[in-house]
This record gives C-alpha cells, structure tokens and sequence, in this order.
C-alpha cells in the first residue's frame, strides 16, 4: 500500500509538489500565521524510512543547517519526524539553480559564485564540509542570492558526521567530486569543496566539463585569461596537498583576480554558441521584479504602526525574514516616525541587511530604553561586515564590564577591554551572570578566546554543572 504524504509537518500545512528526486520529496509549505511566508518542505522518501543510516543523514541536514548562518546558505527553519515522514522546513528558493546560467557571461558567474565561496567557507569555519557541491545545489532565492542547498551528505565535524558514513560508500557526485573522495569519504575535508566549485567554475567559464576533457582553461576555450587558468588548475589539483588549501584562499585569489587589469573586459559576453537571453537576470525566476523596493514590507511595517502587541511581534519576525539589502534606505527612512515600542524590529533588520550607511542611526538609538540591546547587536554585525569593528567599538566600549545588553557585541568585535574586565570581575559574578557572560564569549575571535582561556584558567578547574559545559563549548 502507497504510504501517503502527511498534510502537516510540524505547524506548517503542505501544498503542491515541487519536484522530486531519488531521496526526497519537497512541497511548497505555508505557515498558517503567515501565509505569505516562501517556505519548502523536504520530505524522505518512504521507500528508504526503513534504512536509519539515511534516515540520520536526512535529519542531521536539518540539525546542520538550523546551526550556521549566512547569507548564501539556505535557511533550515525546522526539522523532524511527522509520522514516519522524516522532514526539513525551509526557506523556498524560487529562482532555479545555477545550471540554467551555462552559457552566461563567464565574468558574471565569476561574480555570482564568489559569495558561494564565502558561504563555504563559513561552513567550513564551523566544522561543516559539503561533499556533494554542484550547479543544481546552488539555488536562488527570491532576491537574487545564490544560496548553498542539500547538505544530506556533509561531513560534520562537531557531531556525529564521521560515524555516519560508511567507509565504503562513495559520497558525492561524478564529475565535481575530488579523486580523494574515491577512498574513504570520511577522511577529507574542505579540500574536497574547493575542488568542486573549482570544477563547476572551470565547466561554467569554458563550456565543458573538466572531467571530460582534462585539459587546462585555455586549449578548452582559446583565450583564457592566464591568471584565472592558473586559480582554477590549483583548485583542481588531484593531490589535495598541492590544491588551494582552503575556500578563503581560493575566493581571496578569485577577488583579487576580478580586481586586476586582467579581468576588465573579459568575459562580458556570453559562452560562443549561448545567445544570453535573459541570462542578466539576479533571479532567474524574477518572481519580484515588478514590485518597488521595499513594497513586499509595506504589510508588517503597517502592522509595527498600528497593530497590537501580536501583531506587532508577527511582523518582527516576518520583516526579519523578508527584508533584503535593497530595502535598507526604505528601513533608515521609516525608523523615526515608528512607535518607540516597534523600533526594535527594524533596529534587528538593519543589523542584518543593513550597511555603513545604518550605522549612524543604530549608534544613535544605542541609549534608547526601547531598542538599545538590538542597536548593540545590530551596530557590530554591521560592523563586522563592512570593516568598521574599531570605529564601532570606541561607541560600545564602557568602564569595565558594562552592560550585559553589550557583552555579546563587544565580543564579537574583539574587545581586548572587555575580556580583561570579565577575568578581572569574575570572582563578584554571580552564577547566572557568569553564563551569560560565557555564552557571550562564544562571539569572540580566537584570539580573545585565547587570551579569556589564559585569564580564567585556575578559576576553570573548580567549574562545575552548566557552568563547566558552557566552558567546554567554547
């Protein structure tokens, strides 16, 4: 008897299929308080719920995914078992993947897949290697983002990651994969990624798939900028000791190239053979491209004005999901005129899309009773992303410890004061202020994490419950 897909997985209702392949099936998914919300519902194949090998892997990709944060890595909201269905909820990626831009310009997939990298290399940072990296799991998203899909198979070195592999299994796919991944898939690492997008790039920028032809950039497409042909070769070295060590190397090169003589003026056109229509479009789908910026935010920037305190809530959150960069202008220009009880939701937003230009207003609401723990935090992700970490932390820093409201931002940007202040004080903490305070220091570079370590080291040993757990963490 046919098994049945569930109507619901968790608080949200499922739609219309998407598509399916040899593991999964996806569903467009609707949040009843928020029907407006782009979601997609992956679910297990039933002919493999019997198999608890895959389905760990299924839902570790939901634990994975939910862990890291980036903008060009899809956003795993939810995951679990509904029944005997295994599902991931998800952030809906309506644009196509990449595969439908082969024969675009090859600069501009240059530029398309250099946050790819970033996004790797963030994974990479937090232990997540991919393993099965190719076009059709790179996704866009509304907005125009490519966006890293399909973990099911990573390597993930802070769980379980290398116990859920067989040594024998081959994991990854023909043509993208790294000739280490032959052997045993659970001894490689970021490498292996490297490798792969260093193939997708060599496939998108001559027209043919490096591992067919194993020929370098240049006799596959007479032309070939020098400079990139060697990038690329060096991401594709068979002997992962001679590759480009690791993704921030190889988008560094890639930056760097992009930036050179060599790069102005090449590959503005499309592949020969490839007309390029419609091939300029951010969003291959261009489900938006009709609405003004910032007109899909009217609705919750309506309900933060006159609605009441759930509603007001409902559209914090749905203004943090939807906003995008190109809103932010829109975002600085309503923040005045906003309840002093709203301001908190777009104070959140701009620290997530906003740029140099937020900054002003974030450091001037870091006083009001209303949003000044959201300024904060908003003031150092903006920071961090747009290198202002030193002229943001002189409007942060306070005497000693400060306000806990501000320990996790000045962690995050790497306050040396901060850290001294927390050893110096640390014996007139309480327990709770201490978890706190440890739990803010997650945020800090390594080498403030270091210089934390050495400061409370003797205090460490008599660490006990909670408190020794959140020490171990970090």
């Amino acid at each position: 008897m046919r098994l049945l897909p569930p109507r619901q997985a968790g608080a949200v209702r499922l739609k219309e299929s998407l598509g399916e392949g040899g593991m999964a099936l996806v569903f467009r998914g609707e949040d009843p308080l928020d029907p407006a919300r782009g979601l997609a519902v992956k679910l297990l194949r039933p002919e493999v719920h019997g198999d608890a090998e895959l389905v760990r892997r299924f839902l570790r990709e939901g634990e994975v995914l939910s862990a890291l944060r980036h903008p060009h890595l899809v956003e795993v909201y939810a995951f679990g078992k509904t029944g005997a269905w295994p599902y991931l909820v998800m952030e809906l990626l309506p644009g196509g993947s990449l595969k439908a831009c082969l024969g675009e310009a090859p600069a501009r997939l240059v530029s398309r897949l250099l946050p790819v990298a970033g996004a790797l290399d963030a994974a990479h940072a937090a232990g997540v290697v991919h393993r099965d990296l190719k076009p059709s799991n790179l996704l866009f998203a509304v907005d125009g983002r490519l966006k890293v899909t399909d973990f099911g198979v990573c390597l993930w070195e802070g769980g379980e990651g290398t116990r859920l592999t067989r040594s024998q299994m081959v994991v990854g796919t023909l043509g993208y994969m790294a000739p280490e991944q032959h052997g045993d898939p659970r001894r490689v690492d970021g490498r292996c990624d490297v490798y792969a997008l260093g193939a997708i790039l060599y496939e998108f920028t001559t027209g043919s798939p490096y591992a067919q032809v194993q020929l370098p950039p240049a006799a596959a497409r007479p032309g070939f900028p020098p400079r990139l042909a060697r990038i690329l070769m060096e991401a594709l070295a068979p002997d992962p000791a001679r590759r480009t060590p690791d993704m921030a190397s190889f988008q560094a090169a890639l930056e760097d190239w992009m930036a050179g003589a060599e790069a102005a003026g090449w590959g503005a056109a499309p592949l020969p053979g490839h007309d390029g229509v419609g091939r300029d479009a951010p969003t291959l789908a261009r489900p938006r491209e009709a609405d003004p910026p910032g007109g899909h935010l009217e609705a919750y920037l309506e309900a933060l004005r006159t609605g009441a305190v759930g509603q007001r809530r409902a559209a914090a959150e749905g203004l943090m999901r939807h906003a995008v960069p190109r809103d932010e202008s829109q975002l600085l220009e309503v923040l005045p005129g906003l309840p002093e009880g709203s301001r908190f939701a777009l104070v959140r937003t701009l620290g997530k899309v906003g740029s140099a230009a937020a900054l002003p207003a974030l450091l001037a609401l870091l006083e009001d009773p209303y949003a000044k723990s959201e300024a904060a935090e908003a003031a150092s992700l903006v920071a961090l992303r747009t290198g202002r970490a030193e002229d943001v932390l002189s409007s942060l820093r306070e005497p000693g410890l400060g306000s806990p409201a501000r320990w996790t931002p000045r962690a995050r940007l790497g306050d040396s004061d901060w850290v001294l202040a927390l050893a110096a004080g640390w014996d007139g903490l309480g327990t709770p202020q201490r978890l706190q305070a440890l739990e803010a220091a997650r945020a800090l570079p390594p080498e403030g994490l270091a210089l934390l370590k050495a400061r409370l080291q003797g205090q460490a040993q008599g660490f006990s419950g909670a408190l020794r757990e959140m020490w171990l963490r970090l």
